[in-house]
């Protein structure tokens, strides 16, 4: 089948889930499409190792930092926001379509609609929720898809059920998961894991796994809490904070140096081997307090083959069956948790059934060979609406 011709667009060149779907889309895409984005960033590298066309159309940090809910100090945006909106509509010319892969990009793509560019979709990754999104914010973006966008893609049903709860047209939703490729996961080599956990110094201790940038409504405290009363049981932080969170930060290693804590709780930041991390793991945790749009965290332990414990709301509903192929605990839960990883701790036959179900799981239902098949079929309606 011929691939349709693409122009993907993205405001922030940042490597967060959004973006390393939008690399697997684009990667998959390299011989037909090209990216566009607002900043230069670690994306454009990793675009161009994968032998992806990227081009950049700069936009200033007062239009990147903007909120739609910022009042006046919007309108002084407008000039730029039609200006990157030309160069966009230069950009696709010759592009069966653009795909904006975040709110930004969207906005922007919209009024590139009004400058003669061609069909836009929007990728929605994150749940428009009075929690993360101003009531402005979420109306003008409900707005503009009503008016502008051929198709909204979401990466799940609960991400497209608060666009439709904002006022979005359910008919314009296609749900388009997160793909995964396994074989990074299945190539660990032993040898990695024992020297992950020899540089840990843990010995055969239990370690729990939580990926993720620090911030309070991943909730990292919460895995803390829950294992002051496992003295066995070791945890492994993996990400950094963003976006002005060092105030969590500092209360996270405060709890981290409490006694009962103390030696326990390993800091090892931004990494690339995530799946040797996790392979290191007996255990992966997901501890949001607010609904995840998807998870990927969630998939990525279960290529891992280990059993992940996550938090029941939003996309992880989508991702566990809880007690099949995973484990699912309240929002904010500690004790519950807590159980839960003693549970799996204190029965390695539990562990590994739950664990292999969950391989299973991602194998069947998200690989990036059946996520682009969606995707190819998503477009195809497009194109034929």
């Amino acid at each position: 089948m011929e691939q349709h011709k693409i122009l993907f667009v993205d405001h922030t060149a940042v490597m967060g889930g959004a973006e390393l779907s939008l690399l697997d889309l684009a990667t998959a895409y390299s011989q037909t499409s090209k990216v566009l984005l607002f900043k230069d960033g670690p994306l454009r590298d990793r675009l161009e190792k994968a032998e992806v066309k990227v081009s950049i159309a700069q936009a200033s940090e007062t239009m990147l930092n903007l909120r739609t809910s910022g009042g006046l100090n919007s309108l002084t945006t407008v000039p730029e926001l039609w200006n990157i909106a030309g160069h966009m509509t230069q950009e696709a010319k010759g592009y069966d379509l653009i795909l904006a892969n975040s709110q930004k990009a969207f906005v922007t793509a919209a009024i590139a609609t009004l400058r003669g560019s061609p069909p836009v979709l929007w990728y929605l990754h994150d749940i428009l929720t009075a929690k993360h999104f101003s009531r402005i914010n979420r109306m003008v973006a409900v707005f503009l898809a009503n008016r502008f966008a051929a198709k909204v893609l979401v990466n799940s049903q609960a991400t497209g059920k608060a666009f439709v709860a904002a006022g979005g047209k359910e008919e314009l939703l296609e749900v388009v998961y997160n793909g995964f490729e396994s074989q990074k996961f299945d190539i660990v080599a032993i040898q990695d894991i024992e020297t992950i956990r020899s540089q840990l110094g843990i010995g055969n201790a239990p370690l729990i796994g939580l990926f993720s940038r620090l911030s309070y409504w991943k909730g990292q405290h919460i895995l803390l809490d829950a294992i002051k009363e496992l003295p066995q049981v070791h945890v492994i932080l993996v990400g950094e904070a963003l976006f002005g969170e060092q105030e969590y930060v500092f209360k996270l290693k405060t709890l981290a140096a409490m006694p009962e804590l103390a030696g326990r709780v390993h800091w090892l930041g931004f990494r690339d081997d995530i799946p040797a991390l996790m392979k290191a793991c007996d255990i992966v945790a997901h501890t949001s307090t607010e609904p995840e749009p998807f998870g990927r965290v969630i998939v990525e332990g279960q290529l891992a083959q280990k059993p992940v414990i996550a938090t029941a709301a939003g996309g992880a509903l989508e991702l566990i069956e809880d007690g099949i192929n995973g484990y699912l605990f309240p929002p904010g839960d500690a004790i519950a948790l807590r159980r839960l990883i003693q549970k799996l701790i204190s029965d390695r036959s539990l562990a590994e059934t739950i664990a292999q179900q969950g391989y299973i799981n991602a194998k069947t239902n998200f690989s990036l060979e059946t996520i682009l098949v969606s995707f190819t079929q998503a477009i195809a309606q497009c194109q034929q609406s």
